[in-house]
């Protein structure tokens, strides 16, 4: 009787804590399946316990990413963490963006989350998959995407289209590097920790800007709790979580020193909302254009290049 006591006590406790939704920090949320539910409580930032963690441990810590900043700042991923960081500072990258790759958001571009759009992202963007050989990734900010680009993809193109939850990750990523000429068209997990060297990978074209969806829970808890604090939720929580997001699904491009490839981003936002230029500013530094001519002729470029290496005679060995 005394456990069951105990029991009840603590539970008792968790619930009061449940039914006090106004603490701010922290995100209420409920989950159900067939056989049973649960109630739960997950904090909207780790700062305080991760700050005791760096106070307890004597040392140096060092943080790096190619990810972090925001436009040069870093104040959203410290607020995050709790730190108060010492110094902080942004490296060049050894990779020579100038020459090695060019950046189009093309003209006349459908509005995002408009009707038939896929249809007419593919109208679009299917010469250029084609030209190209194929070697090319569609990242996608929603499964339905990857469900709608795919079915027209496979319908009018007779390179392989490779699709995201029709195998594993691991096994969808081997034989887009065997077939060599492969459309992956994929969602969030490839838009980070996938390293595709040289020219099997040449270009990367994203649908839109990768906004968390409103109805996210955690969003609309972080998005409350900003409210809370005074603070602008669009600008301190959705642009650079956006921002970041991006920066990821960009850096599968270029991965060597040798890499080269187009970047194709299919949102009027970057250049019509003045908080494209965020986004922009926050990317590294490619040539850019909306004209999708100069992406071809860039690939074309890059494909006579690669020719012209494999049809060079070998220099002897001396």
């Amino acid at each position: 009787m005394d456990a069951a006591f105990d029991r009840a006590t603590i539970f008792k406790a968790r619930l009061d804590r449940l039914s006090d939704t106004t603490i701010p920090g922290y995100s209420y949320w409920y989950e159900c399946s067939r056989m049973h539910f649960s109630l739960n409580i997950t904090p909207l930032s780790v700062a305080e316990k991760f700050r005791e963690q760096i106070q307890q441990q004597q040392g140096a810590w060092v943080f790096t990413s190619a990810t972090l900043a925001v436009n040069d700042d870093f104040s959203h991923f410290s607020h995050r963490l709790g730190l108060e960081p010492a110094e902080q500072f942004t490296l060049p990258s050894p990779f020579d963006y100038e020459s090695q790759a060019i950046l189009c958001v093309p003209r006349f571009l459908p509005e995002p989350n408009s009707y038939g759009l896929a249809d007419k992202l593919v109208d679009m963007l299917l010469p250029v998959i084609e030209q190209n050989n194929g070697r090319c990734f569609f990242l996608c900010t929603s499964h339905q995407m990857v469900r709608d680009l795919s079915e027209r993809f496979r319908e009018r193109m007779d390179l392989p289209v490779l699709v995201q939850g029709e195998t594993s990750k691991q096994q969808l990523l081997a034989e887009f590097l065997e077939l060599g000429n492969a459309l992956l068209v994929a969602t969030g997990a490839f838009w980070e920790g996938i390293d595709v060297r040289g020219q099997t990978l040449s270009c990367v074209i994203i649908d839109k800007l990768p906004f968390t969806a409103p109805d996210d829970p955690l969003l609309k808890a972080r998005i409350e709790d900003c409210r809370m604090q005074g603070g602008d939720p669009f600008a301190q929580v959705q642009i650079p979580d956006a921002v970041i997001t991006l920066k990821q699904g960009v850096g599968r491009l270029i991965r060597d020193k040798s890499d080269h490839g187009a970047l194709i981003i299919c949102d009027n936002r970057l250049v019509s909302r003045q908080y494209g230029q965020t986004f922009l500013r926050s990317l590294p530094p490619i040539p850019r254009t909306r004209d999708l001519g100069k992406v071809s002729e860039f690939l074309a470029a890059l494909e006579l290049n690669d020719n012209d290496v494999a049809d060079s005679p070998a220099t002897p060995e001396v």
